[in-house]
């Protein structure tokens, strides 16, 4: 089993394999589990267990700032908005319709700013 700092550096050289992303979502460093996040959306790769992680994740709204003024579940919810995925869809519209207006604006904003494209 790689440490989380060797799976890091395998997604940051896109040498990852897709089962290793959903070790890095259930990592307790958020860079890793943001840069999982980002190689799923790029790779379009969803399963059932990276939909349930993203969904816990998502819960993130305070005390989690990420970028800017996006909090870590901001990123979550976008990125199940943002998988071609039918589970991950209905999710992200779950999720979605429980939102604050602001927190909503936030996830709007990140998928339009397109701030995870390396």
């Amino acid at each position: 089993m790689a440490s989380i700092a060797e799976l890091a550096e395998e997604i940051k050289t896109d040498k990852i394999k897709n089962e290793d992303l959903i070790v890095c979502l259930e990592a307790k460093n958020l860079r890793v589990v943001a840069m999982a996040m980002f190689k799923l959306i790029e790779r379009n790769y969803c399963n059932i267990r990276i939909v349930d992680r993203l969904a816990e994740l998502g819960e993130l709204l305070t005390d989690s700032k990420f970028i800017g003024p996006w909090q870590f579940g901001h990123i979550a919810i976008a990125t199940l908005s943002l998988l071609d995925n039918e589970d991950a869809k209905i999710k992200f519209n779950e999720l979605f319709e429980r939102l604050s207006d602001n927190d909503k604006f936030l996830v709007d904003n990140f998928i339009k700013s397109e701030s995870y494209k390396t």
